[in-house]
């Protein structure tokens, strides 16, 4: 193999260089325009209730399914249960399972300590209030 002369060397090197520099530029320029690239815009949607939002973090919406329905007692009969409620204000009175409760809903199961509520196949659970620290009646 014959050996380069000094002029083929920096011709060589000259030419080395500028290929680097091509490349150095080229990728700068790659950098600068992904950068400088305009960001999509979101999409609009309706803003989130902050009401919604803070059930997320353990808070309650302030509107119940069964919100106007108040549990007063449970019966547990030999062919069945009932459960006694009022209704929006209402005098309360005694439901079968299964029985309507107001236009929209039913009585879709009673347990021990709550019932739960059937509204257009949504199920809400109501339970029992807390018992009071004076003496309890019982009757049979």
């Amino acid at each position: 193999m014959a050996r380069m002369n000094p002029l083929q060397i920096r011709l060589l090197s000259l030419a080395a260089f500028a290929v680097f520099c091509a490349t150095a530029a080229w990728w700068t320029l790659e950098i600068a325009a992904s950068r400088a690239a305009p960001v999509q815009a979101a999409a609009a949607q309706p803003p989130v209730s902050l009401d919604q939002a803070g059930v997320l973090f353990g808070g309650k919406l302030d509107h119940n399914v069964a919100q106007d329905i108040h549990l007063f007692g449970i019966l547990a009969l030999s062919q069945g249960a009932a459960a006694i409620v009022s209704i929006g204000g209402e005098p309360a009175h005694a439901i079968a399972l299964g029985g309507a409760i107001g236009q929209d809903s039913k009585l879709a199961e009673v347990r021990a300590r709550s019932i739960v509520i059937d509204r257009h196949g949504v199920h809400s659970e109501i339970f029992l209030p807390a018992n009071p620290g004076g003496p309890t009646i019982y009757v049979r």
